[in-house]
């Protein structure tokens, strides 16, 4: 239960409309961006971050997918791990790889650059501190931009914002 007037998709109208259209009719509209449509402000400025991570040239669909559900299970944003997860199974995920991702990034399916980039992200969501320069060049001497790193940390950092919605106005 929502404690906000969300809006449902087919009384969607406008930008809130445009963003439900991104997400396949025979998926529910997923709990944040039904949030968000009670802002069509804060649902334009999430949809332009959707579309720009689905079109991103470098960070793969199955490494977001990855980074998405490595931070909301540690932000305990239960949807959002929920969803990542079902989407990583069907990636051609299994249960162990799954499990593997925050203790074990190198022992994933990714390629050995993308591990190494979810190891940095897992590392910049548990103890963001203990990040040195030397993190950060070493991802860069695997082909990584520091653009893309700080992309990679900003999917990770939406998940602590949406959970804090999530947790102030979604009741089971």
């Amino acid at each position: 239960m929502y404690l906000v007037n969300t809006v449902e998709r087919d009384k969607a109208e406008g930008i809130v409309a445009d963003t439900y259209a991104l997400v396949p009719a025979q998926i529910d509209i997923p709990v944040p961006m039904r949030l968000l449509s009670v802002s069509p402000g804060l649902m334009e400025r999430q949809a332009n971050m959707i579309r720009y991570f689905r079109h991103h040239d470098r960070l793969s669909p199955p490494l977001l997918a990855s980074i998405r559900y490595v931070a909301s299970e540690k932000f305990a944003y239960a949807p959002c791990a929920v969803f990542n997860h079902d989407l990583l199974r069907m990636q051609g995920m299994s249960e162990d790889d799954i499990a593997s991702l925050s203790c074990k990034p190198a022992e994933t399916p990714l390629d050995e650059t993308e591990s190494a980039l979810l190891a940095f992200v897992t590392r910049a969501v548990n103890e963001p501190a203990t990040v040195t320069r030397a993190h950060i060049e070493a991802l860069v001497e695997l082909g990584w931009r520091e653009s893309d790193v700080v992309d990679a940390v900003q999917v990770a950092s939406n998940m602590l914002g949406m959970s804090l919605m999530y947790r102030t106005f979604v009741r089971d």
